[in-house]
Order: structure tokens, then sequence, then C-alpha cells
């Protein structure tokens, strides 16, 4: 039967050996690199990221939207009952669509 002391001497040295293990692994990544930092050489895709231009508005981002919640139910309860859209005037219909024009 092996002391406490032993058992505690070859658990350091097997962590030991795993720490070795994991160490060596990377460093055949770090040695194959040019530069000082790991990070460093991202700089002209840095650039690009920074550069681009967004093509959505400022306003686009505004999550508060101003609604006016008793008429979308209202809206919603003549929909699903079948009833006539109503134009903004109240009067019942919708917004004619101009005729195409006839080519000669």
């Amino acid at each position: 039967m092996s002391s406490p002391a032993t058992e505690i001497g070859r658990g350091l040295r097997r962590s030991l050996a795993a720490v070795t293990l994991l160490v060596a692994g990377c460093q055949s990544y770090a040695e194959r690199r040019d530069t000082i930092a790991f990070h460093a050489g991202e700089a002209a895709a840095h650039n690009r990221a920074v550069h681009t231009i967004d093509p959505w508005p400022a306003a686009s981002r505004n999550a508060n939207i101003a609604f006016d919640g008793p008429r979308a139910v209202r809206a919603i309860e003549r929909y699903e009952q079948g009833e006539p859209a109503v134009a903004g005037n109240g009067a019942p219909g919708a917004v004619p669509m101009p005729a195409p024009a006839v080519a000669p």
C-alpha cells in the first residue's frame, strides 16, 4: 500500500504531463506566425468592416413605434368577420388602382 504523499506526487506528475502536452500542442501553431501578437495581421479585415457603409437608415433601429392599439383591434375584428376595409376617412372601401395605359 502506498502512502498519501506518494499518491499526491503521482497526481502532480500526471497533471504536469497533461499541461506539458497541451502546451506542446499549441507550440506548432505559435511558431509558424511572423507576428509579435496572435491578433496581429487583421488590419485589412478590420478596416474593411469599419469603412463599410451601413445600408439601413439610423431611424430603422427605433423599436418604439407609435401605434394605435384599439384601432388595430377593430381592424382585426373587421377582418375576421369578413367586413370590407375602411378607408382613412371612415368610409368603407379601398383606394382604387389606376387603370393601365394602353399603348396605341
